[in-house]
């Protein structure tokens, strides 16, 4: 049997074996007898923890990074865009799960922004739907469910804080996390609002090394076209005649049907190149740019 050691106020435990001591610390003796209570958190303290835990797992998120983290990459296939000549907005389209999706905008990341919107929802609908029809029946102490609230959650946040800020609000940076967003002019399309998320959907812009003209004796040596020229791919040889240009395509019409059109920007000179596929569009572009600076006629 222990015995107490009043003076210490220390439990002694006795090893029959050898005779040796060993002494408990007080706090557990206190712990066995029950008389140490626990204290308690302050409600202030509990809601500021709480709102450190909901801030990492609440982070404003577009709809097209939602959807990645969602699905596979490959379960979602988006279409090219596609533009009105009208009202010159961009139509982007997208497949899962055997239905059509589509999304409207400005510019290219705010219409697949909208059809990835159209995508969760339609995945948060089915996956509640699920929810209800399995009721009570769940797995696990903690429960179990498929709706997907955080991706909601997240894109939630973001639109609103894109709506604040397209009213004049400064959002914090803190509070986007690492996604700033910047205003962008055209109204507001579908219900969401037209800002871009920067570090996501707009790349950073390539910066081009432009062509050094070859001056010997004060005196610019133009590059002469070679004696084969005609023979040569067009889009080649503009880029070698000029450097490294920026083509700009766009369509028109519904695929298969569709036609594209290909600009490029040659001495302050825009030319056109139209096909129904983007490498000939291009080819074309070129060729004509060719034609009028160089003479080159691709017949």
């Amino acid at each position: 049997m222990p015995r107490v050691n009043n003076a210490s106020n220390n439990v002694v435990n006795m090893d029959l074996d050898n005779g040796d001591k060993k002494e408990q610390p007080d706090w557990l003796t206190k712990l066995k007898s029950g008389s140490i209570e626990k204290k308690k958190v302050p409600k202030d303290v509990q809601k500021r923890r709480r709102n450190y835990r909901h801030g990492n797992l609440l982070i404003p998120k577009p709809p097209v990074m939602a959807i990645m983290e969602l699905i596979k990459q490959d379960e979602v296939v988006y279409g090219n865009p596609i533009m009105d000549p009208l009202t010159r907005l961009l139509k982007i389209t997208a497949t899962y799960d055997g239905v059509t999706f589509e999304g409207v905008g400005p510019n290219k990341n705010i219409a697949k922004n909208i059809c990835s919107e159209n995508v969760l929802q339609y995945i948060a609908f089915r996956a509640c739907k699920k929810d209800q029809e399995v009721g009570a029946v769940v797995q696990g102490n903690q429960g179990e469910m498929e709706t997907p609230w955080t991706s909601l959650a997240s894109v939630a946040l973001f639109k609103m804080f894109n709506d604040w800020q397209a009213q004049g609000a400064e959002v914090p940076v803190a509070l986007m996390k690492c996604k700033p967003i910047v205003p962008v002019p055209p109204p507001p399309n579908n219900g969401f609002s037209h800002t871009e998320d920067v570090n996501m959907a707009a790349p950073k812009p390539k910066i081009k090394k432009e062509r050094k003209p070859r001056i010997v004796d004060g005196v610019e040596i133009k590059k002469e076209l070679p004696e084969d020229a005609a023979s040569k791919h067009p889009v080649m040889l503009l880029h070698e005649m000029k450097g490294q240009l920026d083509y700009e395509i766009v369509s028109e019409g519904d695929f298969p049907n569709a036609v594209y059109h290909c600009t490029v920007t040659v001495d302050n000179q825009r030319f056109t190149g139209t096909f129904r596929n983007k490498k000939e569009a291009k080819k074309n572009a070129a060729a004509n740019a060719m034609a009028v600076i160089y003479g080159v006629n691709y017949n």
